[in-house]
């Protein structure tokens, strides 16, 4: 299994730090982003979006960090990282959708002007960022509240989501 990453990549993080927890053995392989190796023709065949993190098992090529992470949950034959049910599946989706959408939109782009010096309005995006973080945290925070108070009263004590 070889992992297609770059250090600075939140994403492909994201992939890497899921792989360490798994224990699975893998080969990481950094893309020089400065040098557009992700552009590359070679590149481009396994991946035609030239983005990281890439996943290539196989013949099995995976080329996004979520679709990664429910790759490698699937594989490791544990409901412990994406549950059977329908209803814990389509909540662990939900975050992922939000790690996708709005903290990619909010920090992320922060990130992106303030590690990779991207040509957005630094202001506007890191506002937007802190709006967006504190915004997730509340609905994360009034969650979990939720889901220790409901587990508390039942005699279960806190689950781990």
């Amino acid at each position: 299994m070889k992992l297609y990453h770059h250090p600075l990549s939140g994403h492909a993080h994201r992939a890497r730090l899921f792989l360490h927890l798994l224990g699975v053995e893998h080969e990481a392989v950094e893309v020089d982003l400065a040098a557009r190796e992700h552009k590359t023709p070679d590149y481009l065949r396994m991946n035609r979006f030239g983005q990281i993190p890439l996943l290539v098992d196989g013949e099995h090529v995976i080329d996004d960090s979520n679709a990664i992470l429910v790759y490698l949950a699937k594989k490791s034959g544990s409901t412990q990282w994406l549950p059977e049910s329908p209803f814990e599946a389509a909540a662990v989706q939900r975050w992922l959708s939000v790690a996708a959408g709005q903290i990619a939109f909010g920090p992320a782009a922060a990130r992106l002007v303030t590690v990779f010096g991207a040509k957005f309005d630094a202001d506007e995006v890191i506002a937007r960022a802190c709006r967006a973080a504190d915004s997730r945290r509340r609905i994360a925070d009034a969650r979990l509240d939720r889901r220790y108070r409901r587990d508390a009263s039942d005699h279960r004590g806190y689950r781990a989501l």
